[in-house]
């Protein structure tokens, strides 16, 4: 298995298949693992380079891979490759895992007993490999491995402090939460620790790793990087690291060498590159520059497209200071309808306030500024969306440009808020009180506030109609739709006959009998669209008002003769 493995190894590398690392992690022939270093590392292809990254960045930890890590390290080394020595002090740092343990223990003088936590030692393989064909690298040999990492870029900083910073910047920003999510961990993280904190009275340095020094803590570390210079003068290059680090470790890190080494130089940072932090994933990160863009030098002069992209921060804190600025430095002129009414929609309480002000700020005159504002029904802060429907409701009431779609759209929500807005509406304009089309869209609406509104009202209508008016046969058949059962049949037969005995009526009983039809099953459908067919081959009108009005149902001439 291990020979077929290699070969398909060797295969997939040469022709850039996406296989290739999945079948070399798997594979565990270490001399032909080990032969496949100087071909890969020498070779210029994008794919083989990412590959190396990719392998390093697994922890280099796979089983009898041991020959291939070595021969890859040597390369690296006598290639002055800062990038892949970058990945390796990372992925060397998790090769050892230490544990937290409780040990019990007695006070002989209190005569009580007593419990403390110490860090046992990585007891998962020996202290030194007995043979080359051990699968795993032995336990000295991972602490050798993680000094020779950062032993490289410390004999750098010895001639080029400039490119030593940029380095351990680099290594850096590749750690990730994942790997410092205990206290063990990141005392374990030997690399990351001589890099940030190599000057710091906190740790202490044994020969069975780091450990905190007596009666300290980790919450005291603060930034003793071990070459302090490196650090200097490179605020561009910390604002990029924060932007870029995975870890919480390392941004903590970066932000307190900011805050104290940096802090005169902060408000020179251009709104674009706080902008960035603001759309960072890390509310940490977003918090810190939101209070530098209050300072900002040329804020006023950001454009339009750029605040609305830092009204999307997710932090609370940090979008309540973006908001306030926003306030203090955008024109509502400066945005069009659509514009307020997206940031109304949004989520967050005080981006939707903003955009709702804002709205309600613009002069609405055309029927496109009512369909804009229609939007608003599919708002998501609950308190926002309650307020605008009011305010379309009343704008859509005052308009002469209002028509049934515009209500119906309303009637259409998700939302009950919005839909009681729609039921206003119908209530008290009569523009909308006899609408075919709503009265049609509430008997198909699956909300049960919708149908409750639509019974209440259908049945108070139908008893003070006039008996055989086109109001009654509409109160009759939507009740009959509602209650189900053969009360549906018998409402579709009835708007049929009036359909085929009235067909001067045909465009206000066609939207009736279009509801209708889609409330029974196909079966019983057939019978009230024959007599309709049959109606229509005798009036050329009403075959025509079957094509505006219900274009599902095609007549034909020969069906009808």
């Amino acid at each position: 298995m291990a020979g077929e493995s290699t070969l398909l190894v060797q295969e997939f590398f040469e022709s850039g298949d996406s296989r290739f690392m999945d079948e070399l992690l798997r594979s565990t022939a270490a001399k032909k693992l080990k032969a496949l270093a100087d071909r890969w590392y020498t070779d210029p292809r994008p794919f083989a380079r990412d590959a190396l990254l990719v392998y390093i960045d697994d922890g280099c930890d796979r089983p009898h891979h041991r020959p291939l890590v070595k021969a890859l390290l040597k390369k690296a080394e006598a290639a002055a490759d800062d990038e892949a020595l970058a990945h390796f002090v990372v992925a060397f740092d998790r090769l050892i895992v230490r544990k937290i343990v409780t040990v019990a223990g007695w006070n002989y003088q209190t005569k009580t007993s007593t419990k403390s936590a110490h860090i046992s030692g990585d007891k998962r393989f020996g202290a030194a490999a007995k043979t080359d064909l051990q699968p795993h690298f032995s336990l000295r040999t991972r602490r050798y491995l993680q000094r020779r990492a950062v032993r490289y870029f410390r004999k750098i900083a010895k001639t080029d402090l400039a490119r030593y910073g940029r380095g351990v910047r680099l290594v850096t920003s590749l750690y990730r939460d994942e790997n410092l999510d205990s206290a063990q961990k990141l005392l374990d993280s030997w690399g990351l620790l001589h890099i940030l904190y190599g000057r710091s009275p906190v740790l202490s340095r044994v020969p069975r790793g780091i450990v905190l020094a007596p009666s300290r803590a980790l919450g005291e570390l603060t930034p003793a990087p071990i070459y302090p210079s490196a650090w200097k003068n490179c605020l561009g290059d910390l604002v990029t690291l924060l932007k870029k680090a995975r870890s919480y470790t390392v941004r903590s890190f970066v932000l307190t060498l900011l805050q104290t080494e940096y802090a005169s130089q902060l408000g020179t940072i251009a709104p674009l590159r706080l902008r960035a932090l603001l759309l960072s994933p890390h509310e940490e990160v977003q918090n810190f520059a939101a209070n530098l863009l209050k300072n900002a030098r040329d804020i006023h002069l950001l454009p339009v497209a750029d605040w609305l992209d830092l009204l999307k921060v997710e932090s609370p804190t940090a979008l309540e200071t973006v908001c306030e600025l926003v306030k203090k430095h955008v024109s509502p002129g400066r945005l069009t309808l659509a514009e307020c009414v997206a940031l109304g929609c949004q989520r967050p309480a005080p981006v939707a306030e903003l955009g709702l002000a804002w709205a309600r700020s613009k002069k609405l005159s055309t029927e496109a500024d009512l369909v804009t504002l229609l939007a608003f029904s599919k708002a998501e802060c609950a308190k926002v969306r309650a307020e605008a429907a009011t305010f379309v409701k009343d704008v859509l009431q005052k308009s002469l440009a209002t028509r049934p779609e515009h209500v119906r759209d309303f009637l259409d929500s998700r939302y009950s808020d919005v839909r009681g807005a729609a039921f206003d509406l119908m209530t008290h304009d009569p523009r909308f009180r006899d609408a075919a089309l709503l009265w049609s869209a509430l008997a198909e609406s699956p909300y049960d506030d919708v149908r409750t509104f639509l019974l209440r009202h259908v049945q108070t209508r139908g008893e003070k109609a006039h008996p055989g008016s086109l109001t009654a046969v509409w109160s009759t058949v939507l009740l009959g739709i509602a209650r189900g059962s053969r009360t549906k049949r018998r409402a579709l037969g009835q708007v049929a006959h009036e359909v085929a005995s009235h067909p001067e009526k045909a465009d206000e009983l066609l939207p009736l009998l279009g509801v209708a039809l889609r409330s029974v099953r196909p079966p019983e459908r057939r019978a009230a669209v024959s007599a309709v067919a049959q109606a229509a081959a005798n009036s050329p009108a009403l075959t025509a008002a079957i094509t505006r009005r219900l274009p599902e149902i095609i007549i034909k001439p020969e069906v009808v003769r």
